[in-house]
């Protein structure tokens, strides 16, 4: 009774612990995993640039429609330095304002109005105007991917005809 067979612990001594080679390694692997999955977790729930781009695209063509059938104007207002964008409407200042967030990854290198280009540091309106008449404007992202992949950059074209917004890849100032 009182032999015990190895690997069990005896009834006078306590059980065996982790060594401290044990622990480092365990500290080591969950720090390399950490490591690689908190880059990615930190934009979770965070848009991406394509559900921006489709945002923006039908936001604008709603936009449109009101300024055509309703007569009435509307404007998307782009805030690049606090990154965000709202669709305001000048007949209803009481409405409240929902500024969107374009998120961390994406940012507007440019604003191009009218062929003239405007301050990144100042809100831009681009107007649609009753009857259907839109300015015609461009905005110049730059995505960062959230990876290791280079930026990216792209080009929203809010088209005068119909207000939607054709999405090229690049920097894209004239066409041609």
């Amino acid at each position: 009774m009182g032999t015990s067979t190895p690997g069990t612990p005896s009834r006078g001594r306590p059980p065996r612990g982790f060594t401290l080679v044990e622990l480092a390694v365990v500290l080591f692997v969950l720090g390399l995993v950490l490591w690689v999955a908190l880059p990615r977790l930190s934009h979770v729930g965070e848009p991406d640039r394509d559900t921006v781009f489709r945002a923006l695209s039908a936001a604008s063509e709603a936009a449109y429609d009101l300024s055509l059938f309703e007569k009435r104007e509307s404007r998307l207002v782009l805030q690049p330095s606090a990154g965000t964008y709202e669709f305001r409407r000048p007949d209803r200042p009481e409405d409240e304002k929902r500024p969107r967030e374009f998120g961390s990854r994406l940012s507007v290198t440019g604003i191009r109005i009218e062929g003239e280009d405007r301050l990144l540091d100042l809100p831009t309106e681009i107007r649609y105007l009753p009857g259907g008449r839109v300015t015609s404007a461009r905005i110049f992202f730059r995505d960062d991917g959230g990876g290791g992949d280079a930026p990216s950059q792209w080009t929203l074209r809010l088209s005068t005809f119909d207000g939607s917004m054709k999405i090229l890849e690049g920097t894209v100032r004239e066409d041609g």
